[in-house]
């Protein structure tokens, strides 16, 4: 490799672009060290797995094993896809997401959300080797790439990734809790969806979001496949039916179980919701954003 390839790395170049979005903890290159593990070891690691269980059973003394399970996936599954999907997206590369390139230092940390703050666990990631996948041809030339065809090969990529990457982890989780193989794996096809969905918001590139996470979890034979996720949209009206302004969802597949600890709450998109109840709690919800939005611009 040249000089020039190690001070041009499209890898760290790509981080650097994204890194305003990981606000809430580290993405970067690097080697291992005191205080991190790889992905692969902390899969495989029982006491570690009970660890992050015990963890979201703190939060509430009475969650079975399996509501713990669920939790621990969409932890691990927030600062994953965080961290993976907008290189994908913005900048067209998959890095080798192979449990044992990927280093992690968990931490406790306090989110705030809607107006609530809430304990989380999160992690820094960091990436231990600089080989990437991509589909620009400018990128495909330096000796870390491998050069695809184009954006559907990208997507494919990045899709047998994730479940190269995953399926450790489901395996620690079933063994360990009980809950289900296709029960985990459409909470990380959720993640994926939602993931894609929020940084398409951000890119300003909705449609094309859309189109490639589709691509990644409506893969038939995937283990990330399923029915019942989906995207789509709704549109709030005014008492004369005019458009006051549109959104778009993403329809769960799986389940968090959240209902089992909090007296049966569902969450807002829950696959368990009827989609009728669920668009009408949606759209009140988008009425009231609406009238505070307005309510304070008039202050």
């Amino acid at each position: 490799m040249s000089f020039s390839d190690q001070v041009h790395h499209p890898l760290e170049e790509a981080l650097e672009v994204q890194k305003p979005l990981w606000s809430e903890f580290l993405v970067e290159c690097g080697g291992m060290e005191e205080g991190w593990t790889t992905a692969r070891a902390f899969f495989g690691d029982a006491a570690a797995i009970d660890a992050f269980l015990d963890y979201e059973r703190s939060h509430h003394s009475h969650m079975d094993d399996r509501t713990c399970a669920a939790l621990m996936m969409i932890d691990y599954c927030y600062v994953f896809m965080l961290a993976t999907i907008p290189l994908v997206a913005a900048s067209g590369i998959v890095p080798d997401l192979a449990p044992e390139h990927i280093a992690l230092r968990m931490f406790d940390d306090r989110h705030e959300h809607d107006g609530e703050v809430h304990d989380v666990r999160r992690a820094d990631i960091r990436y231990l080797s600089r080989r990437f996948s991509t589909d620009r041809p400018s990128l495909g030339r330096h000796g870390d790439a491998t050069l695809l065809s184009g954006r559907g090969e990208l997507c494919d990529t990045y899709r047998v990734a994730i479940e190269n990457h995953f399926s450790v982890l489901v395996a620690a989780l079933v063994k360990r809790s009980g809950l289900g193989r296709p029960a985990l794996w459409r909470l990380v096809a959720d993640a994926v969806a939602g993931r894609w969905l929020e940084v398409g918001r951000q890119l300003n590139c909705l449609d094309q979001a859309r189109q490639d996470a589709m691509r990644v979890v409506k893969h038939t034979g995937s283990p990330l496949y399923n029915k019942q996720l989906h995207f789509f949209d709704l549109t709030l009206r005014d008492d004369n039916r005019e458009p006051i302004g549109s959104w778009t969802f993403r329809a769960r597949g799986g389940c968090c179980r959240y209902y089992t600890v909090a007296k049966g709450n569902l969450c807002s998109t829950c696959v368990l919701k009827k989609p009728e109840i669920r668009d009408a709690e949606l759209l009140e919800t988008m009425r009231r954003h609406i009238a505070l939005l307005t309510a304070g611009q008039r202050t």
